[in-house]
């Protein structure tokens, strides 16, 4: 299984991290930016990626990761756009929180669909004014899946039972406890 991660200047790093920590020993995890090689990440760290769009090959990707952060600049990016739109039409999961539905709904994918998000909502109401935006934490509409910016855990959670990780219910629960530290 392979894991693309979306990375963009000023992307949300920590609101992926559960994500990846689950996802580490069951899929080979690969960082793609569109522009540069090194990304700026909100935390003020400099990334680099593994490789950029123009080297991605969308028939590896099994699940395409978006972190949260400001996709507006990217409005106009046909090339991610493509990318999104072709894994949707083969129904490749795509896991995106916070801001990241954004890019969703830059490429046509979310309209119509129950999603959730991380704006602002005056904001929000024009970015998303063709969805059926859900207050929930976290929302599965088909191959698509998204959370608000603070459900860090529930997205992890989510994410991995959506691809039939998890051994059973009981290994789910413990899960969602561990990152919640509750005993």
């Amino acid at each position: 299984m392979e894991t693309f991660v979306l990375l963009y200047d000023n992307f949300v790093d920590f609101e992926i991290t559960l994500a990846l920590l689950l996802l580490r020993n069951k899929s080979q995890i690969r960082t793609f930016t569109v522009d540069d090689e090194i990304v700026p990440n909100y935390s003020t760290l400099n990334v680099r990626a593994d490789m950029k769009l123009s080297e991605v090959d969308p028939e590896s990707i099994d699940l395409l990761i978006i972190p949260g952060g400001s996709p507006g600049p990217y409005a106009d990016r046909s090339e991610i756009q493509k990318l999104l739109n072709r894994l949707n039409e083969r129904g490749i999961p795509i896991a995106a929180i916070c801001g990241g539905p954004e890019f969703l709904a830059q490429a046509g994918i979310l309209k119509g669909k129950r999603m959730t998000h991380g704006h602002d909502p005056e904001y929000a109401g024009k970015v998303f004014m063709d969805c059926l935006i859900q207050d929930e934490d976290v929302v599965i509409d088909g191959n698509i899946i998204t959370a608000r910016g603070q459900a860090y855990s529930e997205f992890a959670v989510a994410v991995y039972k959506h691809l039939g990780l998890f051994d059973n219910k009981e290994e789910e629960r413990e899960m969602m406890n561990f990152f919640k530290n509750i005993h």
